[in-house]
């Protein structure tokens, strides 16, 4: 791989080395990752931050109930979420796809692939992090004739809600959606305003969404039919699940694929993952009163990287922002500090998320599904 230089907000610069595979020999910023021992059976699905410490979502395909969440502590202490599953086919055999937990309490979303069209059944466990409870759902709620898909979950003050895709009513394809509780049952926002909407000349979609204090930020992007087709990397934001969302424009000039993938967020910044054609890139969206302002120009993280049209990307926004993207079996991460450090870890990226102590906790599975975890030491 190749190294680019790049402004990062107005006072970080980012020099990378990216590359596709591990290197022969140990690199000097390997000795910034240790190996950690997350509690819990089973692989590793997801990784979700908290102010006393971390929450691991686990899957186990012996157990009776695959899907398990432990918290490890910032004292070193761990202990199991209870986890109260009602529905037998779906809750039972569902595999975490994303967990946030804020302080409207915690969420828990899962899935399971089955049935004659190989369709994702979803169900939501919602609770706090000593005990969540399946709150089993129609299979119309995010399934049906008109189904997209389930993005994620996120957290704030104004309370939880799911980021997918529905079928849009003008039938130009696929919305952006949002779902929220009212009671058991999560209800799909009236259309949540033209940023969100799909129509002859521009369709959305959704890549990832994090928890604002007051409100949230999803990412993703804008196919644009006209005059040629592209894809144009995108945040939406809003202090409420149904709106007003407000569309923000990720810079990424030229590029024929611009794609937000990952997100997350400090007290004074967010930080997005993605791609721009086969670059692994970030941007970074200033935080004013808790309102996401211009976001940057894309920072070069890896530069030639992609392969596939479907990378797996994180990112971590703190002290020292952090990026991983990985396909196949390995995977690279980036402390983007003002000397960044590039390292390859084995294993196929699975998450990363930020301990209370500003260390980071990444996650790779291999082939046999085995997982291994890294913390960060400096």
């Amino acid at each position: 791989m190749g190294r680019r230089v790049r402004a990062l907000g107005p006072v970080l610069a980012l020099v990378v080395v990216a590359g596709g595979g591990c290197t022969d020999a140990p690199t000097q910023s390997e000795a910034a990752w240790e190996p950690v021992t997350l509690p819990g059976p089973g692989r590793v699905v997801t990784l979700t931050g908290t102010p006393e410490g971390l929450l691991v979502g686990r899957y186990d395909e012996d157990a009776r109930e695959r899907a398990s969440l432990h918290e490890l502590r910032a004292d070193g202490r761990s202990g199991q979420v209870e986890m109260d599953t009602l529905w037998e086919w779906a809750g039972r055999e569902a595999e975490l796809s994303s967990v946030d937990s804020g302080p409207a309490g915690t969420v828990a979303l899962g899935g399971h692939r089955a049935g004659a069209h190989g369709n994702v059944r979803w169900t939501v466990w919602s609770g706090d992090r000593q005990r969540v409870v399946e709150q089993p759902q129609p299979f119309e709620t995010f399934g049906g004739w008109d189904a997209g898909g389930l993005t994620g979950v996120a957290v704030s003050r104004a309370g939880p809600m799911i980021l997918g895709s529905r079928v849009s009513a003008s039938k130009q394809g696929l919305d952006v959606a949002v779902w929220r509780p009212r009671g058991e049952r999560w209800v799909m926002t009236p259309r949540p305003g033209s940023a969100l909407r799909a129509t002859a000349e521009r369709q959305p979609s959704p890549g990832a969404v994090a928890a604002l204090p007051d409100g949230y930020l999803a990412v993703g992007w804008v196919t644009e039919l006209e005059p040629s087709i592209h894809d144009v990397a995108v945040a939406w934001t809003a202090r409420s699940p149904g709106g007003p969302w407000r569309e923000i424009t990720l810079p990424a000039e030229g590029a024929g694929i611009a794609r937000g993938g990952a997100v997350a967020c400090a007290a004074d910044h967010c930080t997005v993952a993605g791609r721009r054609d086969d670059d692994v890139v970030v941007w970074r969206l200033p935080l004013t009163d808790g309102t996401p302002g211009a976001a940057s120009t894309a920072t070069t993280v890896a530069a030639d990287a992609l392969r596939t049209q479907s990378p797996t990307l994180a990112v971590v926004a703190g002290r020292v922002d952090t990026a991983a993207y990985g396909e196949r079996d390995t995977t690279r991460v980036v402390r983007l500090a003002t000397e960044p450090e590039a390292t390859d870890l084995s294993g196929r990226l699975v998450a990363m998320a930020e301990e209370p102590s500003g260390a980071v906790v990444l996650a790779t599975t291999d082939g046999s599904g085995t997982s291994r975890a890294w913390r960060s030491t400096r």
